[in-house]
């Protein structure tokens, strides 16, 4: 029953926490943006029109937070196996390249959904291998991973930006490869919007991920590791192999970015095509306390944030900074509980 009721607690802890970060960084926002002049109250008002005020704007929203939510669960995963995944970026440029290669060099006439999963397992596989080096250097050398996974990042963008520039240009050598034929895509749910059945990708890599973490063998070795390596190693847990497996399945995640921005969103890549996702998923995961269920409402918060930027720059004349600059606040305050485990301790203390 105390189990059952700490529990309870640290679950209630972690909402409010979230609900309060979230919360302050729109104070101190308003603040700001009546320090330059303008109204707090039109910008956010326009943020979340820009966002939410019509279905062709959640459609976008939703599209927006596809990418998003998939980053921060592929950043959740190495959380919980005590290890900073900064890796996600070049992991996804991986995964793109490589679906993009599956639907290059397979024939025209080749049935629509098998080049799909045939491309969706190659992002997967691509992004795990690539995460793999991370997971092995580390172990093997000692090298810290977060180091590893900089380097790596820019290998993988430069690697995948001399691909789209040269081998797989497009016919009229734009920075950017050929169009993938329509029949090798996802379908699309709205029309004039880019949303498409990549949702059900996420929803479905959720669903796993929750299921691995949770309910397996290796969810709980994952856990027992990030939670305390010496008692992990002396329960008998193979840690190092854990390490290298945890890495695997979050490089495997961050792939997969690749592959529904590429048949989901964009049907090409280009450089820059991931609008630095892979770094603002560690944001998205930090936000949902690392629980791959609240994943799904960090990345819709982050989707809105994004969304909606271009319609608060035009009718509030605000940059669209602004947003990275609200995200920056509500990552601030997540990253310092000590602020909020004070008031907690207290309010306890009371009782």
């Amino acid at each position: 029953m105390k189990k059952f009721s700490n529990l309870i607690y640290k679950a209630k802890k972690s909402i409010i926490i979230s609900l309060l970060s979230i919360a302050l960084s729109i104070i101190i926002s308003s603040i700001l943006i009546l320090a330059v002049g303008k109204s707090p109250v039109l910008a956010f008002d326009s943020l979340l029109k820009g966002a939410l005020g019509s279905p062709i704007a959640i459609a976008n929203t939703l599209n927006k937070s596809v990418p998003l939510i998939i980053a921060g669960l592929a950043c959740a995963i190495a959380f919980k196996g005590g290890m900073l995944n900064i890796g996600v970026e070049g992991q996804l440029h991986i995964g793109g390249i490589c679906a993009f290669m599956v639907t290059y060099f397979m024939p025209k006439s080749s049935p629509g959904f098998f080049v799909i999963v045939l491309a969706i397992i190659a992002s997967v596989l691509g992004g795990m291998l690539w995460a793999s080096l991370i997971g092995i250097l580390k172990v093997k050398l000692r090298v810290n991973e977060v180091i590893i996974a900089i380097l790596l990042n820019y290998i993988a963008i430069e690697l995948v930006s001399y691909l789209i520039n040269y081998p797989f240009v497009s016919p009229k050598r734009l920075p950017e490869t050929s169009i993938v034929l329509d029949k090798f895509r996802f379908t699309s749910l709205m029309k004039s919007t880019q949303f498409s059945t990549s949702i059900f990708i996420a929803l479905i890599s959720i669903m796993l991920v929750y299921f691995i973490i949770n309910k397996t063998v290796f969810g709980y070795e994952v856990k027992a590791v990030g939670d305390n390596i010496s008692a992990a190693e002396a329960g008998g847990i193979l840690v190092n192999k854990t390490v290298i497996k945890t890495m695997m399945i979050s490089g495997a995640v961050g792939g997969l970015i690749g592959a529904t921005e590429l048949l989901g969103t964009y049907g090409k890549l280009y450089d820059g095509f991931s609008g630095n996702v892979g770094f603002t998923g560690l944001a998205v995961s930090v936000l949902a306390g690392n629980n791959p269920i609240v994943i799904i409402l960090s990345g819709l918060l982050f989707g809105i944030l994004d969304s909606g930027a271009r319609l608060m720059n035009i009718r509030a004349g605000l940059s669209a900074n602004m947003v990275v600059v609200i995200q920056a606040l509500v990552i601030f305050f997540i990253a310092t509980p000590g602020i909020f485990d004070f008031i907690f301790t207290k309010r306890r203390k009371n009782k």
